[in-house]
């Protein structure tokens, strides 16, 4: 069973909702405070919205995370 420890954190470059240091920083903090398995993934270029690329990586964290091995 996954973790409350576990956390993953999403990041996009030229956010102009979210500046992308404020999202950095949230990274650091969970890291301190220690959030194991905490994952930061940024994606260049990207504003405040969602691709198939950013969703893809999610679910395989999730899965990983679930070990739902064969999904």
């Amino acid at each position: 069973m996954y973790e409350i420890q576990d956390y993953f954190s999403l990041m996009w470059t030229v956010d102009d909702v979210v500046e992308y240091k404020h999202g950095e920083k949230s990274a650091q903090t969970l890291h301190s405070a220690g959030f194991q398995n905490l994952v930061f993934h940024n994606y260049n270029r990207l504003g405040h919205y969602t691709i198939p690329e950013e969703v893809n990586d999610v679910c395989c964290w999730l899965v990983a995370m679930m070990r739902l091995d064969g999904y």
